[in-house]
């Protein structure tokens, strides 16, 4: 989605969906090098791109997702620890669930001219929720404990950026995963509460080839790995049986980042030189993150959804990072340690303020109809999404999106799936103009026992 300059050179942002970086480092040895001055630059290298990062505040899942992700208020399937985990209280017999989805991304980008600078076209696969869910009962309240994986932020894609003089082929793997232990309880007929304990783990791996370039070929490797803890509350509140009100908070962390990369360099008259580099001390501080939502079902098959986000991204930060000049040779005018950057932004030109706290707004509509045994849900949804980096004009690009799945419930089985359609457009802070365009598949089953 975004896309930054440096020196006056256009880079390739990293690998959405979405938050996380890639990396390569300073000489082997310099482990522990001086702090640059604040506020430093862009680092001069191929970085993760962060797109579906903005809100964390999003969870899983074909049927909430459907719904244009205002989910808040109806969680009511097992997918509701990533939303909101008091909705495990609805949850009455044993249930597993598996989530997949399907990512593919493209990003144009021309002058203020109409001139074609850039396409950018990135496609993947993953795991997106597993979940383990049985009913309990708590000093006489009916509820429901769970242990469940949620891929928050997936690298699992292959991404291409095409330009003029030349060309980045760009592979990648894993993701920023999250597994979970939590429960739901009923308190009263119209209060229901619930809370998870969150493990951050695991990370990516990507390789980046630049090709096509005067002076050579470049190859980079980075491996992030991350660990870290929070916790997501949440309440539903019915005061009508038709009418639900939602709430969730996310605590924010910091993660405990180990970071290698690696760098091979070719020059065009076929030297080659290796630079190598691993540290420990990488601190990530993700964001906290709220959301409210309302849901009304005014009839039996229909229900309508509204919710309302905000993440922190503002207070985003990554210390100690750093990148890999050329062996015995740095890049000109480049620093290879940096002691704090904003992330996902990874460069701060008007100081630290310039990276935004990010607002989501999300409406969605179920209808589902019931043929005897059969119940066929269909579901479709619309939202805004506003950024956390700026546009030429310093304010939020708002990206638009529609969506629109349909389920079949049949005895204990549940089929969803759900299209997921975003664009965005906007001039960037170097005023060329960006045209950006993701889509998402997500196909989910779901099994509950004796239903």
């Amino acid at each position: 989605m975004s896309r930054f300059l440096n020196k006056g050179r256009r880079l390739p942002g990293p690998g959405l969906l979405g938050l996380a970086l890639v990396l390569c480092s300073p000489p082997a040895g310099a482990q522990t090098p001086p702090p640059t001055p604040s506020p430093p630059t862009r680092p001069g290298q191929d970085e993760p791109d962060q797109r579906g990062v903005s809100s964390l505040s999003l969870g899983s899942g074909a049927r909430a997702l459907g719904m244009g992700g205002a989910f808040l208020a109806r969680a009511d399937d097992a997918t509701a620890a990533s939303w909101n985990p008091a909705g495990l209280s609805y949850l009455k017999r044993p249930e597993v669930s598996v989530v997949g989805v399907r990512n593919t991304f493209q990003n144009t980008v021309a002058n203020a001219a109409g001139t074609f600078i850039e396409r950018d076209r990135l496609t993947g696969d993953s795991p997106d929720f597993l979940a383990v869910t049985y009913p309990i009962d708590v000093a006489s309240r009916s509820g429901a404990a769970q242990v469940s994986f949620q891929r928050v932020l997936s690298y699992d894609a292959a991404r291409t950026i095409r330009r003029e003089d030349r060309t980045f082929e760009i592979s990648a793997s894993g993701g920023f995963d999250v597994l979970a232990a939590g429960t739901g309880i009923q308190l009263s007929r119209s209060l229901r509460v619930g809370a998870t304990l969150n493990r951050w783990f695991n990370g990516y791996e990507q390789t980046t080839d630049r090709l096509g370039l005067a002076r050579g070929q470049v190859r980079l490797l980075h491996d992030f790995e991350i660990s870290g803890w929070n916790v997501n509350g949440g309440f539903i509140y019915a005061p009508f049986e038709s009418l639900n009100f939602g709430g969730v908070v996310k605590t924010g962390f910091t993660g405990k980042v180990t970071l290698t990369r690696e760098r091979f360099d070719t020059s065009a008259e076929g030297v080659s030189t290796t630079n190598y580099s691993r540290s420990r001390s990488v601190r990530l501080d993700f964001p906290g993150a709220v959301g409210f939502g309302v849901s009304w079902r005014p009839t039996t098959p229909l229900t309508l959804s509204v919710d309302y986000t905000r993440t922190g991204w503002s207070e985003g930060r990554i210390r100690n990072y750093f990148t890999l000049p050329i062996q015995g040779q740095p890049e000109p005018e480049s620093e290879d340690f940096f002691q704090s950057l904003p992330f996902p932004l990874l460069f701060a030109p008007l100081g630290p303020a310039e990276q935004r706290d990010t607002e989501q707004a999300r409406f969605g509509i179920e209808y589902v109809v019931i043929r005897s045994r059969l119940k066929v849900p269909f579901r479709a949804g619309y939202f805004r999404d506003y950024l956390h980096f700026p546009d030429l004009e310093g304010r939020r690009p708002v990206f638009k999106g529609f969506t629109a799945g349909v389920g079949l419930v049949v005895g204990p089985i549940l089929l969803d799936t759900a299209f997921v359609f975003e664009r965005g457009k906007y001039r960037d802070v170097a005023g060329d103009r960006v045209d950006a365009t993701i889509r998402r598949l997500y196909v989910s089953i779901i099994y509950r026992h004796g239903g």
